[in-house]
């Protein structure tokens, strides 16, 4: 579990700067407050991130993916 009392996801959330425009869709649906908008752009607090997806179905440019952990990779 992670600090906010919710199962570890596989994956976190992560932004194509290329693709995004910024428009804070993604922060509006974020329920663990992992996404902010700030100056520099899209700022995403992986310990946060949960991995739900909602950000992901608002997205209008398809600029968030989630990527994933292989077990591997912990070793």
């Amino acid at each position: 579990m992670d600090r906010f009392g919710k199962k570890e996801s596989e994956g976190k959330v992560s932004v194509d700067v290329r693709l995004c425009h910024f428009c804070g869709a993604c922060v509006a649906v974020c329920l663990q407050d992992a996404m902010f908008l700030r100056n520099s752009g899209l700022t995403i607090h992986a310990n946060r991130c949960t991995a739900c997806e909602r950000c992901l179905r608002v997205c209008p440019l398809r600029a968030l993916t989630i990527v994933h952990h292989s077990a591997e990779a912990a070793v």
